[in-house]
């Protein structure tokens, strides 16, 4: 059997929801996409999880549709769980390190190791992770496994739907 495809394709909208962790890349790389295909991107932006209504996964579970879906892996696989994504698309993009932020000027933090680090978050007036999979690592886990997780439990806050970045140039955290 012989398919025959015609070369002329009309421009379209190819929706994306898109976590935090990847989206300055795809802003950066949007551009030429667009200008090669000669369709346009929909940036639909939102954490990976969390109870947000802007959260990819509750936004999927209303009905809202998405061409593409680019988040973190754990979300993703449970996407795929819930068949909530097309069998056999996923494609692994990027790792995603973790980050700390301070306010420009603040003088950058010594965490290099897990002594600088936890003295580091010790000696902050306050903490800022964000609801998406990287915050969750740091509340569940990373607290943890520095020994710090009891006085976090007053110092720390997660933020919702907000990039944390925007809140410490807000000086919201110190």
């Amino acid at each position: 059997m012989l398919a025959s495809f015609s070369t002329c394709v009309l421009a379209q909208d190819v929706s994306v929801m898109i976590s935090g962790g990847f989206k300055a890349a795809l802003e950066k790389l949007a551009p030429v996409y667009e200008k090669q295909s000669g369709n346009h991107l929909v940036v639909i932006p939102g954490p990976s999880m969390g109870k947000t209504p802007q959260a990819i996964p509750n936004r999927l579970a209303r009905g809202e549709q998405a061409d593409v879906v680019i988040m973190v892996g754990d979300a993703l696989t449970h996407l795929q769980q819930d068949k909530r994504i097309a069998a056999g698309t996923r494609q692994e993009l990027a790792d995603s390190p973790i980050g700390i932020v301070v306010k420009q000027g603040d003088p950058l933090p010594a965490i290099k190791t897990d002594a600088e680090l936890r003295t580091t978050l010790l000696s902050a007036k306050s903490v800022a992770y964000s609801d998406s999979a990287s915050g969750r690592y740091v509340s569940n886990e990373l607290f943890k496994k520095l020994g710090i997780d009891r006085e976090m439990q007053t110092k720390a806050q997660m933020v919702e739907r907000i990039p944390v970045a925007s809140q410490v140039a807000q000086g919201r955290y110190a």
